[in-house]
């Protein structure tokens, strides 16, 4: 069974988590976010890290579309125009014109992805990723979201996602 109940529910934790480096962050629009949740608490540095990981993609100016399979969903980040105070936009249900890089797995794959469990060029070289585009892009892009992996096992407390975060524990 797959991981994601649906559409909904990937744009919801994928896709926000996906959100939150794509402009720059305060400590406060964290706890305001998440400062009633009894598993949260400020560590050091978290904000300088989301805004980091922001601007290095922001810096990328490329375009990545994720086709999510199992359930069926879109996610696109844009980095390549960014809007006055964003480092990118990211969008839900659609694609983008001419993206440097399309990635095509399945939910329970990029859940694992964002968990930091999976070795993306074994994932390439077995199927279990399809990419599209430029190489080196790609290449370029996974450096700079690394440090997002962690971030994604907090989030996933956070919000009260205990199934997947139990997941990527198995």
């Amino acid at each position: 069974m797959a991981l994601f109940r649906n559409e909904d529910h990937v744009y919801r934790v994928i896709g926000e988590f996906m959100k939150i480096p794509s402009r720059p962050r305060t400590g406060e629009e964290l706890h305001n976010w998440w400062g009633q949740h009894p598993a949260y608490k400020e560590y050091g540095g978290e904000v300088e890290q989301i805004n980091r990981i922001g601007e290095q993609i922001r810096r990328s100016r490329a375009a990545f579309v994720f086709y999510v399979t199992d359930p069926e969903a879109v996610i696109s980040i844009d980095a390549r125009r960014p809007k006055p105070g964003e480092h990118y936009e990211v969008l839900f249900g659609r694609g983008l014109d001419q993206p440097d890089v399309a990635i095509q797995t399945a939910g329970d794959v990029a859940h694992q992805f964002w968990g930091g469990n999976i070795n993306v060029p074994l994932a390439l070289v077995t199927g279990k990723m399809k990419a599209k585009g430029s190489k080196a892009k790609a290449l370029q892009l996974l450096p700079r979201i690394v440090p997002a992996f962690p971030l994604y096992r907090r989030y996933l407390e956070l919000i009260d996602e205990r199934a997947l975060l139990h997941a990527l524990k198995a």
